[in-house]
C-alpha cells in the first residue's frame, strides 16, 4: 500500500501526451494508474507522490471493433469487455480468462492492458493474447511504436516500456472459420485466486484435423510461454485420446516452473498435463459439436 506520511498527489490529465509529460516531469515519484488494482497489491514496495489516472484520456477508452480486428484502449475494463459480443462469441477463451479475474468488483475497474503491464507470468489474460499474436499500442515522448506482445513482455514484473511511456492500446485480429479456442486454469481456490499454472489453446481444424496450432502456457516459466513442439506435434493430428494424451506429455516437458509458495515445480508440470488434457477434451467436443 502507500505509504504513511507521504503527500501523494492525484491527478487526471485529458491527453496521453500531458499524462507522459507529467510522468517525465515526476520521473520515478509518479506512476500511472487505471484500474490500480495492482498497484494496491505491491505492499509499500512502490512509494509515489504523483498518482497519473488515465480513464478520463477519452484516446484511452477507444473500443473499436470490425468484422476481422477489435482494438481496446488501455483503460477499458474487464467488465466493459465483457458486454462486447464479439468477445463472447469469437474469442469465448478470452472472456473465459476474464471472467477467472477477482470479483464483479474487480473487473469493475481492472483493466486487460493493467493485466499486460503487471507482466506476471500468471497473468490469466496473457496465454490467450499470446495465442491471437495480439499487439501493444504504445506512447510516450519518443513517439509512438507496436510491439507483439512476446516482445512486449520481457521477464518477471519487466516489460519493453521505457521511461514516461504508456501502454495505449491493445488490438488483434479475431479467428476465422474453423479456428476453435479453449482456457483453463487451476488456481488454490475454485475463484479469485492468482494461478498455480493455465493454459490457452487455438486449433485450427479441417475436417476434424488440425492445420495450425497455438498453445500457451501460463505460470511455468518466467514469462508466458508459447510451446512450438506440441504445436507442430498436433498439426496434421486428429483428436483422439492418444493424440490428445502425447500432446499433454509434451506440454508438460516443455516447460520451466518454479517452486513457490503455490505449488513445486513438479507439481506445476503435473498441472500443465492435466489442464492440456481438459483443455483438448473440450476442443474435441466443440469440433464433434456436443458443445
Amino acid at each position: 500500500m502507500i505509504a504513511e506520511n507521504i503527500p501523494v498527489e492525484y491527478c487526471f490529465p485529458k491527453t496521453v501526451e500531458e499524462a507522459y509529460k507529467l510522468k517525465q516531469m515526476y520521473g520515478d515519484g509518479a506512476h500511472f494508474i487505471a484500474g490500480g488494482t495492482d498497484l494496491l497489491l505491491e505492499k509499500g514496495n512502490i512509494r509515489p507522490h504523483l498518482l497519473i489516472d488515465l480513464t478520463r484520456i477519452p484516446a484511452l477508452q477507444r473500443l473499436e471493433v470490425d468484422d476481422k480486428r477489435i482494438l481496446i484502449g488501455s483503460a477499458v475494463t474487464y467488465s466493459r469487455l465483457l458486454g462486447v459480443n464479439p468477445i463472447l462469441t469469437r474469442v469465448p477463451f478470452l472472456a473465459n480468462a476474464i471472467r477467472t479475474i477477482g470479483g464483479r468488483q474487480i473487473r469493475n475497474v481492472a483493466t486487460l492492458a493493467g493485466n499486460l503491464i503487471n507482466a506476471s507470468p500468471a497473468g490469466d489474460t496473457l496465454p490467450s493474447l499470446y495465442c491471437l499474436e495480439a499487439q501493444v499500442g504504445i506512447d510516450g515522448p519518443l513517439g509512438q511504436r507496436c510491439l507483439p506482445v512476446h516482445e512486449f513482455v520481457l521477464g518477471v514484473r519487466r516489460t519493453a516500456l521505457i521511461s514516461s511511456e504508456i501502454v495505449t492500446q491493445v488490438s488483434f485480429e479475431f479467428p476465422g472459420p474453423g479456428w476453435y479456442t479453449a482456457y483453463e486454469k487451476l488456481g488454490l481456490r475454485r475463484a479469485m485466486a492468482i494461478s498455480v499454472a493455465n493454459v490457452a489453446l487455438m486449433l485450427k481444424v479441417e475436417d476434424r484435423r488440425v492445420v495450425q496450432a497455438r498453445i500457451a502456457l501460463g505460470a511455468v516459466a518466467p514469462t508466458v510461454i508459447r510451446v512450438p513442439e506440441v504445436e507442430a506435434y498436433l498439426t496434421d493430428h486428429t483428436l483422439e485420446e492418444n493424440s490428445i494424451e502425447e500432446a499433454a506429455r509434451l506440454a508438460a516437458e516443455s516447460c520451466i516452473p518454479i517452486d513457490d509458495i503455490r505449488g513445486s515445480a513438479r507439481y506445476r508440470k503435473e498441472v500443465v498435463c492435466g489442464l492440456m488434457r481438459r483443455g483438448l477434451h473440450t476442443l474435441y467436443r466443440q469440433i464433434n459439436g456436443q458443445e
